[in-house]
């Protein structure tokens, strides 16, 4: 049956995920740290599905106060099923996230794209690069050495990234067959929502070791998660949106 199938197939993939990327983890929680004590930010970018990922870690229970995503409406699927999939095509938007959005030099993103290879995150990415910002990429890399860059430079997100965390996706994402030719069972997401947030989490250890602040949000719907938030949604949310 389908269901055991994909499990079998998350199982395994998560499984490869953790062993392949335990270093690339440990190096990328150290440079966010770096990033915390140097007084810089942590930002996540992503397009289509793979936005899921830095929304994952922004604003929510056991989440880090202090993540700031690059998240338009236009980037999600939340008002029309294809319109991210033509803005992740054009690069010119990243003129629209430079107006929205200063990065600054020390600062750090989190970079999610299962391909990398199109024109808007390779165009955005470069951009930061250009400014000093570190980058760490959560990206397939079958899929993406399996693809040609859609952007002029021929380059893809990993290719840019100072750190790659690998999600084990095969290419197209779906791992599951159906028949001859259907195939099911997308991995991208979890295996990317797990590896960052094993970074971010190896991260807070690590502020906590040194005697660093560690703002992490509580649930609100825990008794004394409304008050215990409160302080941290005005100090690092709502007034830095």
């Amino acid at each position: 049956m389908f269901q055991e199938t994909y499990y079998q197939f998350i199982q395994s993939s998560m499984a490869k995920a953790y062993e392949e990327n335990k270093e690339a983890i440990e190096q990328a929680a150290k440079m966010l740290y770096e990033t915390e004590v140097s007084g810089h930010r942590i930002y996540t970018f992503g397009t289509g599905h793979s936005h899921m990922i830095g929304e994952d870690l922004y604003g929510r229970a056991g989440g880090y106060a202090k993540i700031y995503p690059i998240m338009e409406i236009e980037m999600t699927l939340l008002t029309h099923p294809t319109k991210s999939t033509k803005l992740e095509r054009t690069p010119g938007y990243a003129d629209v996230l430079d107006v929205l959005y200063e990065l600054q030099e020390g600062d750090t993103i989190i970079a999610a794209s299962n391909s990398g290879r199109n024109p808007l995150v390779v165009e955005y990415i470069l951009r930061a690069k250009e400014k000093g910002v570190k980058i760490i990429a959560v990206t397939s890399l079958e899929h993406s050495k399996a693809s040609a860059s859609r952007h002029e430079s021929g380059k893809k997100l990993f290719e840019l990234a100072d750190i790659v965390l690998n999600n084990m996706a095969p290419l197209g994402d779906a791992g599951v067959a159906i028949g001859e030719e259907v195939a099911m069972g997308p991995i991208s997401t979890i295996s990317g929502c797990f590896l960052a947030q094993c970074v971010i989490g190896r991260m807070v250890e690590l502020l906590q070791e040194n005697g660093k602040e560690t703002p992490v949000f509580w649930s609100s719907n825990k008794d004394g998660g409304d008050e215990a938030n409160k302080e941290l949604f005005e100090k690092y949310v709502i007034k830095k949106i």
